[in-house]
C-alpha cells in the first residue's frame, strides 16, 4: 500500500498505482529515439526531407512526456521521500528535451529556407550540425544517466539483498554480541561513518552501509544518524510508510541489548 501524499493531482496516481513509472516510458524511449535520429539526419542529407518532420513529432511528445514524468515524479516523491540525484537529473531530461526539441524545430525549418533558396549549406551550416549534434548526443547521456539514478534508487537495495543478509552473523560475531543479550548501544556507537554505519531503530540494530548511496533521499540523511538510536527520526520521516519500514527490513543484524 503505497503511503498517503501531502496533496494528490492528475500527476500522482493512475487505477491506484503511481503514475510516474508508466510516464517515465514516454521521454526514456521517444528522447533517445529521436535524438539517434537527429545525429542520422546529420550524418545523411538525403534522408532529411522523408525523416525531419516525424522526428520533430517524437521530439516534441518526447518533450511533452518528459514534463509528464518530472510532475509525476514529484507527487511520488511526496509520498516515499525525494529520489536525491535522480530529481536533480530529471530537470535536467525536461530541460534537455525542450531544447533538442526547440533546436531540431529550428534548424529543420532553416534547411528548407536555404533549399528553396538553392543556398549552399557552407561553414554556417556545418557549425549549426555540429551543435545540434551535440545537443542530441547530451540528451542521449542526459536520458542515460537519469534512467541508471531512477532504477539504483528503486532496485539498488533489492539487487545487494545477498550481501547485507550475510553481514549480521558475521559482524554479529566479530563484537561478540550474538548469544549475550543482543547488541549494546555503545557497539552501535563505534560504527558512525561511511566505512561502518549501524542505525538502532525501535529495538533491532541495522546495518546501512550499503544502502548509504542507494537511499532515495540522499546520504546524508542516513550519515546523519549512523552510530545511533534513530527511532525518532525515522517515525518523523516514514510514519505510516510500508516500504521504508519492509526495506529496512533487508539489514537487520541483531536486537539491540537492553539499557
Amino acid at each position: 500500500m503505497l503511503p498517503p501524499a501531502a496533496s494528490s493531482g492528475p500527476f500522482d496516481l493512475a487505477f491506484g498505482l503511481p503514475l510516474h513509472p508508466l510516464a517515465v516510458h514516454v521521454p526514456v524511449v521517444l528522447l533517445p529515439l529521436g535524438a539517434l535520429s537527429v545525429l542520422l539526419m546529420l550524418v545523411v542529407p538525403r534522408w532529411r526531407a522523408q525523416l525531419a518532420w516525424p522526428v520533430v513529432a517524437v521530439l516534441g511528445i518526447a518533450a511533452v512526456g518528459s514534463l509528464a514524468a518530472k510532475l509525476s515524479g514529484e507527487a511520488l516523491a511526496a509520498r516515499v521521500g525525494a529520489p536525491g540525484q535522480h530529481q536533480e537529473l530529471g530537470n535536467w531530461l525536461v530541460a534537455m528535451a525542450w531544447i533538442l526539441f526547440a533546436a531540431t524545430l529550428a534548424w529543420w525549418l532553416w534547411q528548407r529556407k536555404r533549399r528553396r533558396q538553392r543556398r549552399a549549406t557552407g561553414v554556417t551550416g556545418v557549425i549549426v550540425g555540429i551543435v545540434l549534434g551535440t545537443l542530441a548526443a547530451a540528451s542521449l547521456i542526459v536520458t542515460v544517466l537519469t534512467g541508471h539514478t531512477g532504477a539504483t534508487s528503486v532496485w539498488g537495495g533489492l539487487a545487494a539483498d545477498a550481501a547485507p543478509a550475510a553481514a549480521p552473523s558475521a559482524s554479529a560475531s566479530a563484537g561478540g554480541s550474538e548469544g549475550t543479550g543482543g547488541i549494546s548501544i555503545g557497539e552501535v556507537a563505534q560504527h558512525d561513518d561511511s566505512a561502518s554505519c549501524w542505525v538502532a531503530i525501535e529495538g533491532t540494530v541495522y546495518d546501512l552501509t550499503g544502502w548509504i548511496a542507494q537511499h532515495p533521499g540522499g546520504p546524508d540523511r542516513i550519515l546523519g544518524v549512523c552510530g545511533t538510536d534513530a527511532t525518532d527520526e525515522f517515525g518523523t520521516q516514514h510514519t505510516g510508510q510500508a516500504a521504508p519500514a519492509e526495506q529496512l527490513s533487508q539489514f537487520a543484524i541483531g536486537e539491540l541489548a537492553d539499557r
